[in-house]
This record gives C-alpha cells, sequence and structure tokens, in this order.
C-alpha cells in the first residue's frame, strides 16, 4: 500500500530522488524509493541527487516550504559544472571528473595530430618551394696533382655504391743529386695510366675504399759527373780508367696493384664540382739499378784492357748499393688532391 508524503521528506528519507520533467501536476512516493508522475513533458530531463541535504540545499532551505523547494528544483536545470564545483562530493560528479578528464585526453590527442599535420604542410611547402637539383650524367672528368704526376681522371657512377675511374699521370724534372758519395746529374720520369674502382660504405658519405691497377714506366737516368777519382763500390778509380759512368734505375712491376682510401664523390647526385683527396700504396717492386762505365775497353798503347774484373765487381756492388738503399719505393706512397666536375 502506498503512502503519501511530501516531496521534503521524500529527501531526507530515501537513498535517491529522480525527477525526469520539468512539469508535473502530481507525485506520488512510497517508502521503497518509487514515485509516479502523472504528466511529463516530451522533452524530459532525469535528475539524480543525492540523499544528503547538505549536497543539495543551502543552509536556509530548512525554512522553506516543500511547494517553494519542489518547484526550484523542478524549474531550475543541473549545470554539473556548477554542481561538482560547489558540491564536490555528490556521487554524480565522480563520473563527471571521470568523464573530464577523458575528455581532456581527447582534446590532448586531437590537438597533437593537429598541430603534426601544420608541421607536415610546413613541410611540403618548404620541399615545394626548394629548388630541385638539376639532373647530372654520373660522369665528372678532373685534374689532380699526385706524386705520381699532374694528372688527368675520368670518373662513371656504376652503383650508387660504387664508381670507377681511369686516369693518366706524368712528371718530369732533371736535377743534380748524390748517391754513394758520386755526384750524378739525372732525369726523372713519372709516366702512370690509371684504373681504379672505389666501394663507398655509404652511398650518402664520400669515403671510400679504392683498388685498382697502374701500369707504370717510373724510371731516372743519370750520369755521374767527371771527378779526378771516382769511389765505386768502396773501390777508388781514377777517371782515366772508368770513362763515362752511366746509369739507371727502374720498376721491374710494370703492371702494378694499387690500394688506398680517399675521400670525395665526383658524381654523387645532384653535385657538379667536389673536392677530393687519395692516400695510398703503390706495389711497384724493388727498384733495379744498372750502372755502365763507357772508359776505353783497352789502352791504346799497350793494348790491356782497363775495365778489368775488378772495376765490374766494383760496378755490380754499386749497384746493390744503390737498389738497398731505395728499396723503399718498392712500395710506393700516392698522395693525390684533386678536383672533379659532374657533367
Amino acid at each position: 500500500m502506498t503512502d503519501e508524503i511530501t516531496f521534503a521528506d521524500r529527501i531526507f528519507d530515501s537513498d535517491l530522488v529522480t525527477v525526469e520533467s520539468k512539469e508535473t501536476q502530481h507525485f506520488t512516493f512510497n517508502k521503497t524509493s518509487e514515485f509516479e508522475n502523472s504528466k511529463f513533458t516530451p522533452n524530459s530531463q532525469s535528475i539524480e541527487a543525492s540523499n544528503n541535504a547538505a549536497d543539495l540545499l543551502a543552509e536556509n532551505t530548512s525554512n522553506l516550504s516543500d511547494s517553494t523547494l519542489e518547484q526550484q528544483l523542478l524549474a531550475s536545470e543541473v549545470d554539473l559544472d556548477t554542481l561538482c564545483q560547489t558540491f564536490p562530493l555528490n556521487s554524480r560528479c565522480a563520473g563527471y571528473q571521470q568523464t573530464s578528464q577523458q575528455q581532456q585526453r581527447l582534446l590532448q590527442r586531437l590537438q597533437l595530430q593537429s598541430d603534426r599535420q601544420r608541421l607536415e604542410s610546413r613541410l611540403l611547402e618548404r620541399l615545394a618551394l626548394a629548388p630541385e637539383a638539376p639532373a647530372r650524367s654520373g660522369f665528372a672528368l678532373g685534374g689532380k696533382v699526385s706524386s705520381l704526376g699532374v694528372g688527368i681522371e675520368g670518373v662513371g657512377a656504376i652503383s650508387p655504391n660504387f664508381n670507377g675511374r681511369l686516369g693518366f699521370n706524368y712528371l718530369g724534372f732533371s736535377g743534380g743529386f748524390t748517391q754513394n758519395q758520386i755526384d750524378y746529374d739525372g732525369d726523372v720520369q713519372l709516366l702512370n695510366a690509371t684504373g681504379m674502382l672505389d666501394w663507398f660504405p655509404s652511398s650518402s658519405s664520400g669515403f671510400r675504399v679504392t683498388g685498382g691497377l697502374l701500369y707504370q714506366n717510373n724510371r731516372v737516368d743519370a750520369i755521374a759527373r767527371p771527378a779526378e777519382v771516382l769511389e765505386i763500390g768502396g773501390f777508388e778509380f781514377p777517371l782515366a780508367a772508368v770513362g763515362q759512368l752511366e746509369g739507371s734505375l727502374t720498376f721491374p712491376n710494370t703492371i702494378a696493384p694499387y690500394i688506398g682510401i680517399g675521400y670525395g664523390n665526383p658524381v654523387r647526385r645532384g653535385s657538379a664540382f667536389s673536392f677530393n683527396i687519395d692516400l695510398g700504396v703503390l706495389f711497384a717492386g724493388s727498384p733495379q739499378a744498372d750502372l755502365q762505365a763507357s772508359g776505353p775497353v783497352v789502352d791504346i798503347i799497350t793494348g790491356i784492357p782497363v775495365l778489368n774484373n775488378l772495376l765490374e765487381d766494383a760496378i755490380a756492388q754499386e749497384e746493390q748499393d744503390i737498389e738497398d738503399n731505395l728499396s723503399w719505393l718498392g712500395v710506393y706512397p700516392v698522395i693525390s688532391i684533386g678536383v672533379s666536375y659532374q657533367f
């Protein structure tokens, strides 16, 4: 059986009050927290309130009549922001706070996405405005100065990590020098044709490892300066007995291997001019010395040979001494600096 109770009594006695309309003519409540509404507007709104009067009512609400409180509650719309700020312990604010945090996280994600999209848009605009690098042929021609002479070199791209090079070097000069206490006037000739393969561990870097072969015709031709006495192979000979002493220095490996490292990629994509440097060694072989004495074969008066066995042995010893002193040239150091242009 349902007993009629007042709205204020319902607030203090029940666990939860639900009002589903702003306009109502009559409320019936029972002691089991149920009520009936005889009239609702189509746009009804559910309002839940705690049974704690301190959450909903001001201190002076006890002086208000039941009908006045009921009308104010039904006529007003519940603002969760205001409610939860004023009554943070209200049961409805727990869900509201959680929803606010979720919305805040969602807004942060949307803001991050918006910032990322703006950044990508700016990058695309800059790329679109940046001048496009002109297409290059993958072939470069350059000049260089090295310990093999002055040269010219062509470079072609084989793949992003490999280049091939063909070059030619030459250097010739004359000068005087002293070897084993004998003064010489000599002519130096450096003549090389090169074929190289460059390997770039990283296609975006200029560092490279180089290997290849050289055709080399490097030599020194010299003539001993006249002197009253020439010391050859540890023995002293008068100039009249020796005559003119001539010699040459050559390298045995006509085709010599080369290995080294370097920096610079003349056919790098988009580049025109490039600076190149190489450090390596050429395995030319131990140098070989050849000396000849052009003195008279026999004495004009007595007919006795002047170039006897002692002079021949001395010349052979002198050749050996020269080869020992210059043996380090067998592994010939190569230093090269150059500039190239890619067409």
